[in-house]
């Protein structure tokens, strides 16, 4: 959602899919996220691995356009054709895509599922996408994740704490310490969120997952 300027709302457009993601199962967890500039367009999700993988593809600096639930026709061994949706496809800074199934960990245990995605990966060409993984809850970082989901939550602009973060960073070269920035900042919280907008950005990088230290990219 996006505040115009005449004071009305802009509402962020679907994500365009030949499948329908139906909401409000009971048995897991399902909804949308919002993303792009502006929080222009909205994604569909089935589980809460399916989301957090796709924050984290949107966080990753070398992702540059994220789809889901791409239709790919592959045959099983009677010949059938069938239609198979990708949770994902991530196209990366130097063209390379990949295709994601996404799958809770435990229903890799079933032999059935393993070979069918096995025999759908192994026809995907490269008009289609040059590498296929599988990702499932024990792929995601921990760490990744959660920097993910901050950088996601901040998105929304606060410009007094941005123009400020801005001043106090605009011609850092090297590390410095987070906790300090902040200070230097004088608005807490704030300009906590407004120095992580800036990671968001690009414009600040942190050196180190697990540091407390950020790097300008200037």
């Amino acid at each position: 959602m996006l505040q115009m300027p005449d004071g009305s709302i802009g509402l962020p457009i679907q994500a365009r899919t030949m499948r329908k993601v139906a909401k409000g199962r009971r048995e897991h967890m399902t909804g949308h996220f919002v993303f792009g500039p502006d929080e222009g367009t909205a994604m569909d999700f089935e589980s809460h691995t399916e989301l957090q993988v796709g924050l984290v593809m949107l966080s990753r600096a070398d992702v540059v356009e994220l789809e889901n639930q791409v239709p790919f026709g592959w045959k099983d061994d009677t010949g059938t054709t069938n239609l198979h949706h990708f949770d994902y496809r991530a196209t990366m800074r130097d063209g390379r895509r990949t295709a994601i199934f996404v799958k809770a960990e435990f229903r890799l245990q079933s032999d059935r599922l393993c070979k069918e995605l096995a025999t759908i990966a192994s026809q995907v060409t490269p008009d289609f996408a040059d590498h296929v993984v599988i990702m499932t809850e024990e792929d995601l970082d921990p760490i990744e994740a959660f920097n993910a989901n901050l950088l996601h939550e901040v998105r929304r602009p606060d410009p007094i704490a941005d123009a400020a973060a801005r001043r106090v960073t605009w011609d850092l070269f090297g590390a410095a310490n987070i906790a300090e920035l902040v200070e230097e900042i004088g608005l807490d919280g704030q300009g906590f969120r407004a120095l992580v907008r800036l990671v968001r950005s690009r414009d600040l990088e942190l050196t180190h997952p697990l540091d407390s230290n950020i790097k300008c990219n200037g």
